[in-house]
Formats: structure tokens, C-alpha cells, sequence
């Protein structure tokens, strides 16, 4: 009697040594206060999260571990600050980035590294920001390509 409750005790604690190191090895990432931290880190390709309180919206980091030669880090737009409405449409969104292992850079520096929602709202508002840049600057443009060619430039061409 006495042989199986030990017996059952250590099998319990055998589980719960089992699931803390699963959760250790698998789920837990510690978190970062500072960019130094969260530097170092990235360029070891370790697994944390950082949040990154930027002027203009709240991101926040989570690197993941390697894959292959990538150091991969899920992205999150967090939050935009007050008075600055066109990021608030960002506000929710994530993206996953494979980068490069021993690379130091924010994540969202380098969209072409990156996959999801969010890479794909930011390429939107810089598409919307060149059209709306084309459309007030199309004066300018017109006039420029109205303008004679000069024709020694031709005759040297």
C-alpha cells in the first residue's frame, strides 16, 4: 500500500515536471523591458517579446526561434496613438517575418521579409500615400511633359 503511494507521488510529480518543461521549452518566452534586451535576443535568435512603444503605434515582438537560416518574429500593431489616424486601420493586424539570423533591424523596417494582414495594410497606405502624392503633384508633372524638347539634346542623342 504504502509502495503505491509513493509510487502514484512521483508519477504526479514526474507529469508535473514533464509539463513545466514543455512549458519552459515550448510556450514561455521572457520579456524584454528594454531595446538592448530585445537586441541582443534577436541577434541570438531567442525566443521573447518585446513591446515597443513607438511615437506613432505600440508593436509588439515575439520572436519565435529559428527556421532553417531565419530568425522568425511574429509582429503585432498594438495600438496607434491619438492624432494619428491613418495607422489606427493597423491596429490589431500581424505579420510573421523570417529574418535573417544575426540581422538587428525592427521587423516592420522590411516588409518583403514578412507574410499576413499587416504587411499587407502597410503596402495598402503606401499605395494610397503615392497615389494621393501623384494626384497633387500631377500639375507639375503635366506641365514638365508640355515643355519643347531641346533640340540639341535631340541632335545629340
Amino acid at each position: 500500500m504504502v509502495k503505491k503511494r509513493v509510487l502514484m507521488i512521483l508519477l504526479v510529480l514526474f507529469i508535473i515536471v514533464l509539463i513545466a518543461a514543455n512549458y519552459f521549452t515550448f510556450f514561455y518566452s521572457p520579456k524584454c523591458k528594454d531595446f538592448p534586451c530585445f537586441e541582443s535576443r534577436l541577434k541570438a535568435c531567442k525566443r521573447t517579446s518585446y513591446l515597443n512603444d513607438a511615437r506613432d503605434i505600440a508593436w509588439l515582438y515575439t520572436i519565435k526561434g529559428k527556421s532553417g537560416n531565419d530568425c522568425v518574429v511574429k509582429v503585432k500593431a498594438l495600438q496607434a496613438k491619438e492624432g494619428v489616424a491613418d495607422v489606427e486601420r493597423l491596429e490589431g493586424k500581424e505579420m510573421t517575418c523570417n529574418l535573417p539570423l544575426g540581422l538587428i533591424a525592427m521587423p516592420e523596417s522590411d516588409p518583403n521579409l514578412c507574410t499576413g494582414r499587416l504587411k499587407e495594410e502597410m503596402q495598402s497606405m503606401i499605395i494610397e500615400k503615392l497615389h494621393q502624392y501623384i494626384l497633387e503633384q500631377i500639375g507639375e508633372i503635366s506641365a514638365e511633359l508640355l515643355k519643347p524638347i531641346n533640340s540639341s539634346w535631340i541632335r545629340n542623342n
